[in-house]
């Protein structure tokens, strides 16, 4: 596996007080906690990413502790933004070792690109690559809470969450993911332009 891939099943029996809750914004009051988790967690990975690039540089490998905060970062937003979109209603827990039925699985690079690294150190060049990835994603990314609030509306009125808004989410949230990951350094592979995600039930 090269590439982040988001695992999830579909939503069959979505809460409708929860999707109320998201249509009067109550449900983003809900997950400040972990939005600032998020918002800190983010933070340290890209700190952390730039020393790992200087690591890598020099010595041509990624410590594992390095990898293993960056995916602990991506599968905290990955299970954050999950839980918001109503992918999933229950609410995350503040523990990564928990069971949750959104996780995301990332890449493990053994061996990692020195020009990459190189690249990161500089951070224009990789910022550069990576721009148009952040292009699509903030269309995406709006498009995606614009849906999942339709949602919402959807789900309090029938009790049901049309699989292809899960599913387009789900697709969102995976493509950002990797970009990150690639970001990170978690992967050499250049990330795909691509929004499919499939649920593994």
């Amino acid at each position: 596996m090269d590439q982040a891939q988001i695992v999830y099943s579909h939503n069959t029996e979505p809460k409708r007080g929860l999707a109320t809750a998201g249509i009067f914004l109550i449900k983003a009051i809900m997950a400040i906690p972990h939005l600032i988790i998020v918002s800190a967690l983010s933070e340290l990975a890209f700190a952390a990413a730039y020393v790992g690039y200087w690591v890598v540089a020099f010595t041509g490998k990624l410590p594992g502790t390095f990898q293993d905060f960056a995916a602990w970062s991506l599968r905290w937003q990955t299970r954050t933004f999950a839980w918001y979109t109503g992918i999933e209603d229950g609410y995350q827990p503040f523990d990564m070792d928990a069971h949750y039925s959104v996780d995301l699985k990332t890449p493990r690079n053994d061996s990692p690109s020195k020009g990459w690294a190189v690249a990161g150190l500089l951070f224009i060049p990789k910022v550069v690559a990576a721009i148009p990835h952040l292009l699509v994603l903030a269309i995406l990314g709006f498009v995606a809470m614009v849906i999942a609030w339709f949602g919402f509306i959807v789900t309090a009125f029938t009790g049901r969450l049309p699989v292809g808004i899960q599913d387009f989410v789900a697709g969102v949230l995976q493509w950002d993911a990797r970009v990150l990951a690639w970001f990170y350094g978690l992967t050499d592979t250049y990330p795909p332009f691509a929004l499919k995600a499939e649920p593994t039930a």
